[in-house]
């Protein structure tokens, strides 16, 4: 399969099916992104971002039921440092969907269909799942665009980050249910850039590279659990792809 890297495309709603029919080899399509979450806090802004790709592989075809499209992820989650070693990080996945390689793959079609603004906007053949024009799109560094609260990451805390197990869900609604008063989201923004995937969460979470399993443990009878359930089967790759167990 050739491949080549850089921000070169991305594949949007309604482009599976466009090319169901093509048998040939298709090149890799890849973006990566300059992720940035913003919060206020009592101490004013703080920032945090990474860099991740999202790999589209565009395999044989076998019809519109097996279109040889595959999802591929590299990178680490935004970690925010909110001071008093409280940290806020948004994840390698969404809110709602636990695929984070999909996510990613689509976030920008999310976006703009949720009407995340940018400057200047897309042409709207953009959001109608037409394949050339994005790819021509995704090549341009100018891309900057605020995420529109339904596109978002899921956003977690640790109570201790030393302990995986004591990982909290975070609403970007109400940060301050979390975290006290004078705390609040401001917005994550997403560019299209060419520097390399970021590699520096295993400073902060030091478990990373030795942790198993879920971040919580799993309960005896795990259809009664009423933990939530974005975090029952959470583990290590929402945080990082970059560790090779």
């Amino acid at each position: 399969m050739i491949s080549r890297r850089g921000a070169i495309g991305l594949i949007v709603g309604g482009a599976a099916s466009a090319l169901g029919g093509c048998d040939a080899l298709k090149p890799d399509d890849v973006v990566r992104y300059r992720m940035t979450v913003e919060v206020m806090t009592p101490q004013g802004l703080r920032t945090g971002q990474s860099v991740v790709e999202s790999r589209i592989e565009h395999g044989v075809s076998f019809g519109s039921d097996a279109p040889g499209i595959s999802y591929k992820l590299r990178g680490e989650a935004v970690a925010v440092d909110l001071g008093d070693g409280r940290v806020l990080f948004a994840l390698l996945r969404g809110a709602k969907n636990s695929d984070g390689a999909a996510y990613y793959a689509y976030l920008l079609s999310q976006a703009f269909s949720h009407g995340a603004r940018t400057e200047p906007m897309p042409p709207a053949d953009l959001l109608k799942g037409r394949y050339e024009p994005l790819r021509k799109w995704a090549r341009r560094h100018d891309l900057q665009l605020d995420l529109p609260r339904e596109a978002y990451p899921l956003l977690v805390t640790f109570r201790d980050t030393a302990d995986p197990a004591s990982v909290e869900r975070v609403d970007p609604a109400d940060l301050a249910a979390t975290f006290g008063p004078g705390f609040e989201f401001r917005r994550i923004v997403a560019e299209i850039t060419n520097q390399p995937v970021t590699n520096r969460l295993e400073q902060r979470l030091k478990w990373l590279r030795s942790h198993r399993g879920t971040l919580k443990p799993l309960p005896p009878r795990f259809l009664d659990d009423p933990s939530d359930p974005a975090l029952r089967l959470l583990g290590v790759g929402a945080f990082t792809t970059e560790i090779s167990k």
